[in-house]
């Protein structure tokens, strides 16, 4: 698997993620999968207009994949769940919330 050169393994390599790793939430599983949840989360808030949120999408899925099992990555669709990001106090795109693992606090 070596292949010389520095090693730095960025940088014109494919990502690996699997965009399915990524867990798509709405307001109706909001709140079971990720605050009644004991899984540590990371939940990414977007817009499907914003080009810094899809030039996020290849990363945040490889995350997602290399995590899994360790912690839970989600993404909302903010223009379609506004209240949803507002709870969360979300004013631009994309907004990443950590959700540490164990009981969570309401926003």
């Amino acid at each position: 698997k070596s292949s010389g050169g520095s090693g730095s393994g960025s940088g014109g390599s494919k990502k690996t993620g699997k965009q399915e790793d990524v867990i798509e939430l709405t307001d109706s599983i909001f709140n079971k999968e990720v605050l009644d949840s004991k899984d540590m989360w990371l939940v990414e808030f977007y817009a499907p207009w914003c080009g810094h949120c899809k030039k996020l999408a290849p990363e945040w899925a490889s995350a997602a994949t290399t995590l899994k099992g360790k912690v839970k990555l989600g993404a909302v669709d903010a223009t379609q769940f506004g209240e949803l990001a507002q709870r969360y106090g979300v004013r631009g795109y994309p907004t990443i919330k950590y959700f540490p693992a164990g009981a969570k606090l309401d926003a």
